[in-house]
């Protein structure tokens, strides 16, 4: 009569921690559930470790944040229970993703690969895709110093890096000069000089670098953002504006690293161009350059024969307009040579 209570006792007892052991999240020794979103992630250490977690169709995220020492990177590995698939995703401190990885089988992967993390915060994400369970997230914390571009970078002299957009350019001198950069296809894939030409003057531009595995570009621009010139596959790349008529106005510069990355020479020359067909055209002797608009077309007149200049580098149109009198018939005869068109009314 005795052992009864007590065995039922013990079985309530019993009863009850199984159902507690259900709902008590412990992610990452936290002694929580970790946070479902970045402003929300729970806060792990910058060292390597190994992880334990839970995700459920009532608990579908996990976010962690790191705060990543100077020049260091991260690199993380997610294991799904059995019969489940997990996806993992590494997010910047601006919540923008640096990589992801959605494989269905057990095992996902994450890198910094490189990306400049060093003294930012990270996120990873660690997200359910299908079914529930335990999973294993393993951290390593990696030295990135074998990226040249995620030291202290000194682009042209400036003591920083020279700026990722065209519309910002970082400004240089208009005279001869040698500069030197660093450009890294996964942390500094693009680094954009401005630079205003003299009147009456080209610029020529020259790009190299020691890694052979490397591969760096070259790409000049006008003000309004067309190519004038462009260089890739070779060490040292050259770009040149030619006889495009640029005096007087703004140019773009841009160093792409298309593959790895390392320190790069740049060298820029300007060439007085005043003698130059470009600026000393007569056109049809009109004193001047013919304009390339429809809507100020120089006229001449029949039965003429002009000479007049064209460029693919800078001045690719020239347009006439002629009076027509009824019942007539018109026809344009053209020579080219070189450069230089003679233009005849038949």
């Amino acid at each position: 009569m005795k052992i009864r209570p007590q065995v039922s006792i013990i079985t309530i007892l019993l009863i009850f921690s199984s159902v507690s052991g259900l709902v008590l999240a412990n992610d990452a020794g936290t002694g929580a559930d970790a946070g479902n979103s970045a402003s929300t992630a729970s806060n792990l250490n910058a060292v390597d470790a190994i992880y334990y977690g839970n995700l459920s169709a009532n608990d579908t995220d996990d976010y962690y944040s790191i705060s990543i020492p100077n020049n260091m990177g991260i690199s993380v590995d997610l294991t799904s229970p059995t019969g489940s698939d997990f996806d993992l995703y590494l997010y910047d401190q601006n919540q923008s993703w640096i990589d992801t990885s959605v494989s269905t089988g057990a095992l996902d992967s994450v890198t910094s690969n490189g990306t400049a993390i060093g003294g930012t915060t990270v996120y990873v994400r660690a997200k359910l895709y299908s079914g529930s369970g335990q999973y294993t997230m393993q951290i390593w914390i990696i030295n990135n110093n074998n990226n040249p571009c995620n030291t202290n970078q000194n682009d042209a002299n400036t003591g920083g890096d020279a700026s990722d957009t065209q519309s910002s350019g970082l400004s240089l001198n208009s005279i001869n000069g040698t500069y030197y950069g660093c450009s890294d296809n996964s942390s500094d894939e693009y680094d954009w000089y401005s630079i205003s030409i003299p009147n009456y003057h080209s610029i020529s531009a020259e790009l190299m670098w020691n890694n052979t595995n490397v591969d760096l570009d070259l790409h000049l621009f006008d003000s309004n953002g067309t190519y004038l010139d462009y260089s890739y596959d070779y060490n040292p790349e050259n770009i040149s504006s030619g006889s495009a008529d640029i005096g007087g106005t703004t140019v773009t510069l841009l160093v792409r690293a298309f593959t790895g990355g390392d320190n790069y020479t740049l060298m820029i020359y300007f060439d007085n161009i005043s003698n130059s067909q470009v600026y000393n055209q007569n056109d049809a002797n009109s004193g001047g350059d013919v304009s390339g608009d429809f809507s100020s077309a120089y006229n001449i007149n029949g039965n003429n024969s002009y000479l007049g200049w064209i460029s693919d580098s800078g001045d690719v149109k020239d347009i006439y307009s002629v009076s027509i009198h009824f019942f007539k018939n018109i026809s344009f005869c053209f020579k080219i040579q070189w450069i230089i068109y003679i233009m005849s009314l038949c």
